[in-house]
């Protein structure tokens, strides 16, 4: 009898999460965390093969259709071509802060959105002392859509083309480069 009872309220709790119907207001907070993985589009000193991590967000959707968003992301990168052998070299975005404009009015289920924000950006060293590593602030433009699967979880899927500008040395003369990723992310979000 008490395996029979579990069974149905674990049977009940999944079909909610299926069938349940989207929220009724999207304002407020949410939080997110996820994968990130970074394309780069434009081959620049240092040379970086495609890269994965993770990242965390943090929203607040003040209206219908507006949202602002701050992020942390880090991603693990190798050299490649003229930078092979370079392996270990963290990007991290601290913060990222970025404005969304979500397409759809309502409370539908799939809710499709754009970006555009700004960042802070660290390069850390690799395993070649190169001066590679450096600090810079780039442009993020993002295209995704967040599909709700209950009032309070959504799962998301985002692509954000950022243009960074590195400077890995402060001296005279100084020393900087650039960097186009285009980062391919995926997150679970809980909205309160």
């Amino acid at each position: 009898m008490k395996r029979w009872a579990i069974w149905v309220f674990a049977s009940f709790c999944f079909l909610s999460i299926l069938w349940a119907t989207p929220a009724q207001a999207r304002r407020g907070f949410s939080v997110g965390l996820g994968p990130v993985g970074n394309i780069f589009l434009i081959d620049t000193i240092p040379v970086l093969d495609p890269g994965i991590g993770g990242y965390t967000f943090f929203q607040y959707r003040f209206a219908e259709q507006f949202a602002f968003q701050t992020g942390f992301f880090i991603t693990r990168q190798s050299g490649t071509n003229v930078s092979s052998g370079d392996s270990g070299i963290l990007l991290l975005g601290m913060p990222t802060l970025d404005l969304k404009f979500f397409f759809l009015t309502g409370e539908p289920r799939i809710d499709p959105f754009i970006s555009l924000g700004t960042g802070m950006y660290f390069l850390t060293e690799g395993s070649i002392s190169d001066d590679t590593g450096g600090i810079g602030v780039g442009t993020n433009l993002g295209i995704g859509f967040d599909y709700y699967v209950t009032e309070i979880v959504s799962l998301g899927f985002e692509g954000v083309f950022r243009t960074i500008g590195i400077i890995s040395d402060f001296g005279t003369p100084s020393r900087s480069s650039a960097l186009f990723p285009y980062s391919l992310m995926a997150n679970v979000a809980f909205h309160f």
